[in-house]
């Protein structure tokens, strides 16, 4: 392995760690309402990379802020990005918040395979009968599950949808990563500010009277930025078939803590569903690995 590749392993490798153990910090916050949170893991993410771009003098930055001016859509791009992020944030808080882990863990799960809808149905690309195949038994075990429970996971479907918009969305901005996940918290900041400001003021005095839980919020922000900026630096070392491989280790996490940690069910139900979507992305990952290798050997 090169030294590229080690970095761009290593940088992802600890991204997914922090995003795997992210349901025990949100935890520590369930005396905060899931808005507050949310406000201020918008805010001090902001802060954040404000200090960061200080200390990496990002020239690069400047750049697509001027490019951003002269092209409105690519500026609707990245409004439209930060709202998806947004909404994402807001619904695994509230889920982890609320004891429904074992729903953010199928949620992301399931992404991979909502991500190849969508190229189908953006990019117009084309599957092999087996990755259509997975694609069906994944949509097979959420069926099975929504008619054994009564009720649609609507916490997952959430998680999957929204991340996978957002990664769409963000393969057609052409801005810099790290220029884009600044701009993005700058963009909501002026919102969640008016929310803990105006709205629910009670979580902005945890920070005024340096309260343990004001610590928590005001990390969060940095819980937050550093994986992306990990994420977005090993995506550009890593081939996409290890990229894609480690993604699956959140999710796993979430998983065992959701059970062993959190004590939620793991009935027949969720049984039945994660078996499948644990299926479906074997055969699909299965299938890709093949003609991967079929097109080098081209």
């Amino acid at each position: 392995m090169n030294e590229i590749s080690k970095k761009g392993l290593s940088t992802t490798l600890l991204c997914c760690l922090i995003w795997g153990l992210l349901p025990l910090y949100w935890a520590l916050l369930n005396q905060v309402s899931s808005f507050s949170v949310l406000s201020h893991r918008i805010i001090w993410s902001g802060v954040w990379m404000f200090f960061l771009v200080i200390i990496t003098g990002r020239q690069q930055l400047r750049i697509d802020i001027h490019y951003l001016r002269t092209n409105l859509t690519q500026l609707g791009l990245l409004l439209l990005a930060a709202m998806l992020i947004s909404i994402n944030w807001f619904t695994y808080i509230w889920a982890v918040t609320n004891q429904h882990v074992l729903d953010t863990s199928l949620g992301y799960y399931i992404n991979p395979l909502l991500n190849v809808l969508l190229g189908i149905v953006i990019y117009k690309e084309t599957l092999l009968w087996s990755q259509k195949l997975s694609i069906a038994i994944a949509v097979l075990g959420v069926s099975i599950m929504t008619y054994e429970l009564g009720s649609l996971p609507t916490v997952s479907i959430a998680l999957a949808v929204t991340f996978s918009l957002y990664g769409a969305v963000k393969k057609r901005l052409t801005i810099h990563p790290f220029s884009s996940i600044a701009l993005e918290a700058w963009l909501i900041t002026p919102i969640a500010l008016w929310y803990v400001l105006t709205v629910d003021t009670t979580s902005w005095s945890f920070i005024e009277n340096m309260t343990p839980t004001g610590l928590l919020l005001v990390c969060s922000g940095f819980t937050t930025s550093v994986p992306l900026i990990l994420f977005s630096y090993g995506a550009r070392l890593l081939p996409l078939n290890v990229l894609g491989f480690l993604q699956y280790l959140s999710p796993t996490m979430g998983f065992f803590l959701a059970i062993f940690y959190f004590g939620e069910s793991f009935g027949t139900p969720q049984m039945i569903a994660f078996g499948c979507i644990w299926i479906a992305l074997v055969l699909f990952s299965l299938s890709s690995q093949i003609t991967t290798r079929i097109s080098l050997k081209k």
